[in-house]
């Protein structure tokens, strides 16, 4: 048994790169669905967005439904959007991002 250990070693790391690639494979095949196509293409439109930067309102999806991607209500004075395939905290008033807080892999709302 110890002896084949380093076989065993290799053989889940190539299993967990199948996996994951399998998996990527079905991420790519399923984005059909009309949020995950939109998020892809805005990511690889669009360029990185930072902290006090204002966010071009043809590029945001207001978010309506907070507690669909896990948030509560925003803070006073600002609310969530996804900007390329960034959930992020803006300001509506001048529509500058006050926050980034993850990436997102589809719209749900």
């Amino acid at each position: 048994m110890l002896r084949h250990r380093p076989r065993l070693f290799l053989a889940v790391a190539l299993a967990a790169a199948l996996a994951s690639v399998g998996l990527a494979g079905q991420t790519e095949r399923g984005a059909g669905a009309n949020g995950a196509a939109l998020v892809a293409a805005e990511t690889a439109a669009g360029a990185a967005v930072r902290v006090g930067d204002r966010v071009d309102l043809r590029r945001l999806h207001r978010i309506t439904r907070p507690g669909l991607y896990g948030m509560s209500h925003p803070p006073t004075g600002s609310r969530y959007g996804i900007v390329n395939g960034n959930l992020i905290r803006y300001d509506p008033r001048n529509v500058r991002v006050l926050s980034i807080i993850r990436q997102v892999d589809r719209i749900v709302d």
